[in-house]
């Protein structure tokens, strides 16, 4: 019983902290003060996937995943979504995308991670100032990509952690708020 609270809970308290990043920008001090608010960044790992392949597609428990991503972001007010050059990226920001009528923009990951991280996390903060924004990443882009969002600490994902979402209110600015949460089924077990 537990359990089944603890993911009511969480289904609940997602939507309310992207209602919540949305309208902080609204009664915060930043307009006040001149200062850029920066966008609204939530960041995902992409959803379980069919198997260990270079470029697999979702499983049926990634698809249920990614159709409970758009649920959780039904209010969000997105304005644009990102997903890396893989199927499974993509295949998990569709849903939501469509849902806000957008297209998945493709953000190819090359080379170094520092590097693109720093680059992709400047781009959105340049190009989606005040937007709310949907990123679809891995686990080894996810949690560099959060950092410098936010300019904190963020735990490596394992292979194992789908459930996670990061909502940065305020990215690369100079009061950037993280939140992070779960959505979905409880992830855990082995793809």
């Amino acid at each position: 019983m537990t359990h089944v609270c603890a993911i009511v809970f969480l289904r609940l308290l997602a939507p309310m902290a992207l209602a919540l990043a949305a309208i902080l920008p609204l009664t915060g001090g930043a307009e006040e003060t001149g200062a850029d608010p920066g966008p609204t960044v939530i960041v995902v790992r992409h959803a379980e996937k069919i198997d260990d392949s270079r470029d697999p597609a979702l499983s049926e428990a990634g698809a249920e995943r990614a159709e409970a991503l758009a649920e959780t972001l039904e209010h969000a007010g997105l304005d644009a979504a990102y997903a890396s050059q893989y199927q499974r990226t993509r295949l998990t920001a569709m849903p939501a995308a469509r849902a806000a009528g957008l297209p998945v923009r493709v953000e190819p990951i090359e080379g170094d991670v520092d590097a693109w991280t720093q680059g992709f996390s400047a781009e959105l903060a340049r190009d989606h100032r005040c937007e709310t924004v949907l990123v679809v990443g891995h686990s080894n882009t996810v949690p560099p990509l959060v950092a410098a969002l936010c300019g904190c600490q963020v735990e490596p994902l394992t292979d194992s952690d789908y459930d996670r979402i990061y909502i940065v209110n305020g990215a690369r600015s100079r009061t950037p708020d993280l939140i992070v949460a779960r959505y979905g089924k409880a992830s855990g077990q082995s793809d």
